[in-house]
């Protein structure tokens, strides 16, 4: 199929086949799950290539989803032009191991408001109307999934990697999307003004080389992409589906829907991002930024360990009226 058809396939799938669904989704989502699988997780639909043309991305979230009317139907009115994967339960991306003191901060450290674990610090932006360098990271690692209020302090390290407040304040809460425990979410972000005194390498990517700058705003299939993160450190990938939507992620808050996201598949037989990524910055073969990481799964891939997804940096960037500090 070309790009337009499978783009008016999804939309026409996510109004007739998914509609139920997110019925479901919205009755449920703040009531807790003890049951992983008995969460409203069904589909979530994207594009994935096919040649030298396009099909559409099945990611099933659900094993009991895998044999049913739903998928059938999606299957049928494909005409089996589909890429059909299974990749379980999608959540959030917390802390998991310890991550040193970074000063100048760099792309990659440990960072989190200062009562949450800790996440990755993205990389550096400026306010489009002005002021100084800022941070940018995931709301969940820098807004404490909305609780926060603007001044927080920011840690680096983050609070699990043994930062204090306030001799490793290294920054306070600028601003952030409010993550919504019903409808859709685009995006899961947030940004703090770097504390006075606190330098900053603005462009290194360890192991990398330089950022370039800002990349594409369409990220196509295929693309081959990195990341640093304070858990798993630096991780190379490529993209498997892009325009991704319904994609359901476990939060504190709830399960959420995110629609328009990025899929990434490790090139090793490593995850590309483990618990504590949240928050690092995707970059593209030139080094250009592309994505912010959000989330995983620790199932479906290539190699069985699970796949990341991230919000289009463009998106980001352009909501919360940032540019990037080169």
């Amino acid at each position: 199929m070309n790009l337009d058809s499978v783009r008016e396939l999804k939309q026409t799938l996510a109004t007739k086949v998914l509609a139920k669904a997110k019925t479901g989704l919205h009755a449920l989502a703040a009531q807790p799950m003890p049951d992983a699988d008995a969460a409203p997780r069904t589909f979530a639909l994207g594009i994935a290539p096919d040649g030298k043309g396009f099909k559409l991305a099945v990611r099933i979230q659900r094993r009991a989803m895998e044999g049913s009317k739903e998928l059938a139907a999606i299957m049928k009115q494909a005409k089996g032009e589909v890429d059909v994967r299974y990749i379980g339960r999608v959540v959030k991306r917390a802390a998991v191991n310890f991550r040193a003191r970074q000063r100048p901060l760099i792309i990659g450290c440990s960072v989190g408001h200062f009562k949450i674990t800790a996440g990755t610090l993205a990389c550096f932006v400026k306010p489009r109307a002005g002021g100084g360098v800022a941070m940018l990271s995931n709301n969940h690692v820098l807004a404490n999934e909305n609780s926060a209020k603007k001044g927080d302090p920011i840690l680096q390290p983050g609070l699990f990697d043994r930062g204090h407040n306030p001799a490793d304040l290294a920054a306070n809460l600028a601003d952030f999307v409010r993550l919504k425990r019903f409808g859709t979410n685009l995006i899961d972000c947030a940004f703090a003004t770097i504390a006075p005194g606190v330098t900053t390498a603005n462009t290194r990517l360890s192991g990398l080389g330089t950022l370039k700058g800002l990349g594409p705003s369409t990220v196509a299939t295929g693309t081959r992409v990195s990341k640093l993160g304070r858990t798993s450190g630096l991780t190379k990938g490529r993209v498997t589906a892009f325009e991704l939507d319904n994609v359901v992620v476990g939060y504190g808050i709830g399960d959420l829907r995110f629609d328009n996201q990025i899929e990434i598949d490790s090139l090793t037989n490593t995850p590309f991002s483990m618990g504590g990524d949240s928050g690092a910055l995707i970059v593209d073969a030139n080094l250009r930024a592309i994505g912010l990481l959000f989330a995983g799964s620790d199932q479906g891939g290539s190699h069985g360990q699970g796949v990341t997804y991230a919000n289009p940096l463009h998106v980001v960037l352009d909501t919360l009226k940032l540019d990037l500090a080169l």
